[in-house]
């Protein structure tokens, strides 16, 4: 028996905000079980701004096998879903915190939970294989965060929606996850800098799916496989980082999977170009390897000291 949830709405907008209204009706998911409509946000004018709005799913454990992430596709970054142990006397559901810092909001207790395996112009999607699903348990808290950047000269008004398709449990037969391997300590001075990350994995997984992430001050990027056996193998390589892969990277895709062992590891190159007068950090600009592993039930993330 399927769980359907409708989230809180989001609020009516400050009215003696002068903001151009950029709001859209967005279509509904077919089979859309849970639905998360964070508050219309006021993005101002030349900013790149991130928001974070906390909410819980208080229905019983199901696997979420696909969905949809709406936002207005000319200013819309992302909005994707995180599990959070933020303490809710903080951060109460229905919040709303700008959280476009690192330290803004406490980002060590977030970890992704689903994330879209195709990104299109002003939508990303989440399908996943058959049998296969994210585990969603009952009782746990959310965070959906919202990034948008106006290049232009008036404040916007916008609004973004998660839709996600449930199953019963009985339903899955493997769980998926995220994973990620990151670097937010950055301090990328002006001119060319180059970044380099290395994570282990900490079991072993199949991957569903690969992709790299910087932002426009990016230049090159490259994921190497560092195997048990010794051998280097390069698995994914931006010579050209085009600034449009910012929304929408290049992705490879194992649809029968590829594997990776405990204790092997990738090592991400992130090549900028910072010609701004000052240095670039997180999260203005990233230096990400992500993607779905598989079986797992939570997700498998690396920070380097």
């Amino acid at each position: 028996m399927l769980f359907a949830l409708i989230a809180c709405a989001g609020t009516e907008p400050d009215s003696t905000v002068d903001a151009v209204d950029l709001r859209l009706e967005y279509e509904e998911t077919e089979g859309a079980t849970l639905v998360y409509e964070p508050p219309d946000l006021i993005v101002p004018a030349y900013t790149d701004q991130q928001y974070c709005w906390f909410t819980s799913y208080d229905g019983p454990d199901v696997g979420v096998t696909g969905g949809t992430f709406y936002q207005n596709p000319e200013f819309g970054h992302h909005v994707i879903v995180m599990r959070t142990s933020a303490d809710p006397e903080l951060y109460p559901d229905g919040s709303v915190h700008d959280c476009t810092e690192a330290d803004d909001v406490p980002m060590t207790d977030m970890e992704p939970f689903v994330l879209p395996t195709d990104l299109l112009e002003g939508k990303a999607i989440l399908e996943l294989p058959d049998g296969m699903a994210n585990k969603m348990k009952g009782g746990a808290r959310l965070l959906v965060q919202s990034h948008h950047i106006n290049y232009t000269e008036d404040d916007i008004l916008v609004n973004d929606r998660i839709d996600l398709i449930t199953t019963d449990l009985e339903n899955v037969e493997v769980f998926a996850a995220p994973f990620a391997h990151t670097q937010t300590d950055l301090a990328i001075p002006i001119g060319e800098h180059t970044e380099t990350v290395t994570c282990e994995f900490a079991e072993d997984y199949d991957l569903l799916y690969l992709l790299g992430h910087m932002h426009e001050w990016g230049q090159y990027f490259r994921i190497d496989h560092n195997k048990e056996d010794g051998s280097i193998e390069t698995l994914y390589e931006l010579e050209t980082y085009d600034p449009v892969f910012r929304d929408n990277p290049p992705i490879t895709r194992y649809p029968d999977g590829f594997p990776v062992k405990k204790g092997e590891s990738f090592t991400t190159t992130c090549v900028w170009d910072n010609d701004t007068d000052g240095v670039l950090t997180f999260p203005y600009e990233m230096c990400v390897t992500t993607g779905m592993i598989y079986p797992a039930t939570v997700p498998d993330l690396c920070e380097p000291d």
